[in-house]
C-alpha cells in the first residue's frame, strides 16, 4: 500500500496500480483495501453529496426567500392599500371640513353684514336723537325767554309788580318800624 492517508480533496489518482480489486484469476474478491479507490469513491461521493446538498440547500434558501418576498410583497400592498384608504378618507374628511369652513364664513359674512347695517342704523338713529335734543334744548331755552319776555309785556306782570313793590314796601316799612323801636325805644314810629 502505497498511501493509507486518505485525501478527499484531491480526486481519485488514476495511475495507482491497486485500483483493480481483482486478483488474477481467483473467483473470490480481493477484499484489500485499496486508499486509490477509496480516495476516488469518496470524491464521487463529497461531489454527489455536496452537489444534492448545495441544490437542497439553494433550493431551500429560494423557497425561503420566496416566502419572505412574498409576505414582504403581502405586507408592502396591504400597507399600500392602507396609505391608500387613510389618504382618501383624509382627503373626504377635508373636504367635508373645508365644505363646513365655507359655510360658516359665508354666515359670518352674512352675520357681519348685517351687524354693520344694523350698526350703522343706530348711528343714524343716534344722531337724529342728538339732533332732537339739541333742538329740543334750543326751543326750551327759547321758550323760557320767550314766557319771560311775555310776562314783562303782559297786564299780569305790571300787576303783580305793583302787588310786589306795595308788599315790600309794607315790609320794608314794617322792617323799619321794628328797628327803631328796637333800638331807640322812647320813639313812637
Amino acid at each position: 500500500m502505497e498511501d493509507d492517508h486518505i485525501d478527499l480533496t484531491r480526486g481519485a489518482d488514476p495511475t495507482h496500480a491497486e485500483d483493480d480489486h481483482t486478483a488474477g484469476d481467483s473467483p473470490v474478491p480481493d477484499l484489500r483495501f485499496s486508499p486509490a479507490h477509496a480516495r476516488r469513491d469518496m470524491e464521487v461521493m463529497r461531489n454527489c453529496v455536496v452537489s444534492h446538498m448545495s441544490e437542497g440547500l439553494l433550493r431551500r434558501k429560494i423557497e425561503d426567500i420566496e416566502k419572505v418576498l412574498a409576505v414582504y410583497n403581502r405586507n408592502v400592498l396591504t400597507l399600500e392599500d392602507s396609505l391608500v384608504k387613510a389618504c382618501k378618507r383624509m382627503v373626504t374628511d377635508l373636504e367635508v371640513v373645508e365644505d363646513e369652513k365655507s359655510k360658516e364664513i359665508h354666515h359670518l359674512k352674512k352675520k357681519n353684514s348685517s351687524l354693520r347695517k344694523s350698526h350703522e342704523a343706530s348711528e343714524a338713529r343716534v344722531k337724529e336723537r342728538e339732533d332732537e335734543i339739541d333742538n329740543l334744548r334750543f326751543a326750551l331755552a327759547r321758550a323760557q325767554h320767550d314766557a319771560v319776555e311775555s310776562y314783562k309785556t303782559s297786564s299780569e306782570y305790571q300787576q303783580d309788580l305793583y302787588a310786589y313793590g306795595a308788599e315790600s314796601m309794607s315790609a320794608s316799612i314794617l322792617l323799619t318800624k321794628e328797628w327803631i323801636s328796637t333800638e331807640h325805644p322812647g320813639v313812637n314810629p
